[in-house]
């Protein structure tokens, strides 16, 4: 089977003991690929495609861009500080896929600049540094890309009523690879593909993807 890091990441979530946010149709849905983006995950597209390339938004005072018919403006109060962490040297939206036994983990960094992987977030809420610490899809990244290190960025937003989004600030932190890093990965891409392989039409849904990305 061939498995995406953040789908992984979805199934350790819903694993967890105590997790009541996400049903199991929620899970299949996103391990058969559907995804229905909110205004939260549309919000974050937006500011990372910004960062990435900003020149094609520039308006006047900031940026300006659309995510699947929804607006966002970022003032240049807003995008000063985070342009500065990029140094534009490496590459954006690089992807590895490593084999995990007869399955596959395709991982897609937000930015690899030499032996360095940057990943960029928003939050709208607080900052939670066990949440991405605790996250497997900097694991299996880790584990695919080899990165001397991975570097967080966390671009704390607000919005307000009439759509003004600002910077309430910027939380970095990084994260190293470890010695049981692969066998942690490996442990949960199994796991998975026990859940998957006990339903049948999901299983075959995941087959045909390794065939057609071969």
């Amino acid at each position: 089977m061939r498995f995406s890091a953040t789908q992984l990441e979805s199934f350790r979530l819903f694993m967890e003991p105590e997790q009541e946010w996400m049903s199991e149709a929620e899970l299949t849905d996103t391990l058969s690929g559907i995804l229905i983006p909110n205004h939260k995950i549309k919000l974050g597209q937006a500011f990372g495609r910004v960062l990435e390339s900003p020149m094609p938004y520039a308006v006047n005072g900031g940026y300006r861009i659309c995510v699947e018919g929804e607006w966002f403006e970022f003032g240049n109060d807003v995008m000063a500080e985070p342009l500065k962490l990029v140094d534009r040297c490496g590459v954006f939206e690089a992807k590895a896929v490593k084999a995990y036994g007869p399955h596959e983990v395709a991982s897609r960094a937000d930015y690899l600049c030499g032996s360095r992987l940057s990943e960029f977030k928003t939050t709208l809420g607080s900052f939670d540094f066990d949440k991405y610490a605790d996250s497997y899809q900097w694991r299996f990244m880790a584990d695919a890309f080899q990165p001397s290190r991975i570097t967080y960025h966390v671009f704390l937003l607000a919005e307000a009523s009439n759509g003004v989004i600002s910077l309430r600030g910027i939380e970095s932190f990084h994260l190293y690879r470890y010695d049981a890093l692969q066998t942690d990965c490996a442990a949960l891409v199994d796991a998975c593909a026990v859940y998957c392989g006990s339903n049948p039409s999901l299983a075959a849904l995941l087959t045909q993807r390794q065939q057609d990305a071969a």
